[in-house]
C-alpha cells in the first residue's frame, strides 16, 4: 500500500464531502504533487458533485483550486485540479503546466479570493469582453465573490463608469466605497434603474445571473456593446428578446474553455493588483474537518470566499 493522507471525499452523487483517510495521489506525466495549505470552495464544486454538467467517477476528492507547495518548496496556486485528486486534501495534483507562482507577500486567502472567481471575472472583462479604457461597465451579480472581483478589476483596467448590481445592499454599499460609480438593487422594478444608471447604454456587461436580470442588462446595453455571461445564479433558462439583443454581442465565458496562457496571465495580473492595493476581498476559513458545513452554505450565495485550511 502507498502513503495515505486526510481528505474530504464525495462518495455519492449529490452528497456532501466526508473527511477520511485515502491514498496519496501519484502524479503522472508532467503533473505535479502539491502539499496543500489552503483550498477554496466554488459553486462549480457543487455543480460537479451533483452531476449536473458532468458525472464524476465516485469516490473522488473535490476542490478545484488551492495554494500549497511543490516538492521543491516553491509556493504555488493550483487552478482546476484534475479529478479525482482535488484540493480538499493534504496533497493534490496540479495538471502539467498549470501551477502558478504565489509571491511571499500575498497570503493564501488573497490568492484564493482572486483564484477561480477572479480569473473567471478578469477573463470575462478582457479575454471575452475586450474592455477598453474609458468604457462603461455593468456588473450583475456584483455582490457575489466573482462580481466583487469584476467590479474592482474593471476600475483598475480604466473603465470610466462601473455600476454594481445585486441584491445585498450592504455589499453594494461596500463596492461603492471601493470605487464603484453607482449601484442598483435588483429588487422590484429594477430594469428602469439599470437603464437610468447606464447613461445612454453600457459598453460592456459582465453578468453572473442569467434569466431576467441579464435580459434587463441587455436592454441597458448600447448598440455595438457586449454582454458576457459567466454564471446562472438566477436560473438556467430564460426568454431572450431578440429585438433587444439585435446589434449587441452576447458572449459566454468559462475558465475551463480558456487557453492556459490566458488563465496564467489573468492570475498574474490579479496578483499584481493585490500587491498594488487595488484588489480586496472578504473570506471565511474553516478547518478541513468542517468542510461539510461550508459546503451547505456555498449554495446560498455567500458574499465572501469560503476557504478550507488543510
Amino acid at each position: 500500500m502507498g502513503e495515505r493522507m486526510r481528505a474530504a471525499v464525495i462518495e455519492e452523487l449529490g452528497g456532501e464531502p466526508r473527511v477520511r483517510d485515502v491514498p496519496r495521489p501519484v502524479p503522472r506525466g508532467g503533473d505535479q504533487l502539491v502539499s496543500m495549505s489552503t483550498a477554496a470552495l466554488n459553486p462549480a464544486d457543487l455543480v460537479y458533485a451533483a452531476g449536473i454538467r458532468l458525472k464524476p467517477t465516485l469516490p473522488y476528492v473535490p476542490g478545484l483550486e488551492g495554494v500549497g507547495r511543490l516538492e521543491d518548496g516553491s509556493r504555488v496556486y493550483v487552478p482546476m485540479a484534475p479529478p479525482p485528486h482535488g484540493t480538499f486534501a493534504e496533497y493534490a495534483v496540479a495538471a502539467a503546466g498549470t501551477a502558478c507562482p504565489v509571491p511571499d507577500d500575498v497570503t493564501d486567502a488573497q490568492a484564493l479570493c482572486v483564484g477561480v472567481a477572479g480569473i473567471t471575472g478578469l477573463l470575462a472583462l478582457s479575454w471575452k469582453g475586450a474592455i477598453q479604457p474609458g468604457e462603461s461597465v455593468l456588473v450583475t451579480g456584483a455582490t457575489g465573490a466573482v462580481g466583487q472581483v469584476v467590479v474592482q478589476a474593471a476600475i483598475a483596467l480604466g473603465a470610466s463608469r462601473v455600476v454594481a448590481a445585486g441584491r445585498d445592499v450592504e455589499t453594494l454599499d461596500k463596492l461603492r466605497a471601493w470605487g464603484a460609480t453607482d449601484a442598483v438593487v435588483l429588487e422590484g422594478e429594477y430594469a428602469g434603474a439599470l437603464a437610468e444608471a447606464s447613461d445612454g447604454g453600457f459598453d460592456l456587461v459582465v453578468d453572473s445571473l442569467f434569466g431576467e436580470p441579464m435580459m434587463a442588462a441587455i436592454r441597458a446595453t448600447r448598440m455595438g456593446g457586449r454582454v458576457v455571461n459567466l454564471g446562472m445564479r438566477a436560473g438556467r433558462a430564460m426568454e431572450l428578446d431578440g429585438i433587444a439583443l439585435k446589434g449587441k454581442d452576447l458572449l459566454s465565458c468559462n475558465i475551463g474553455d480558456a487557453p492556459q496562457g490566458e488563465v496564467t496571465a489573468a492570475f498574474a495580473r490579479l496578483i499584481e493588483l493585490i500587491q498594488q492595493g487595488k484588489m480586496r476581498a472578504e473570506h471565511e476559513s474553516v478547518p478541513l474537518a468542517e468542510v461539510a458545513g461550508i459546503w451547505r452554505r456555498q449554495d446560498s450565495s455567500p458574499h465572501g470566499k469560503l476557504l478550507v485550511t488543510i
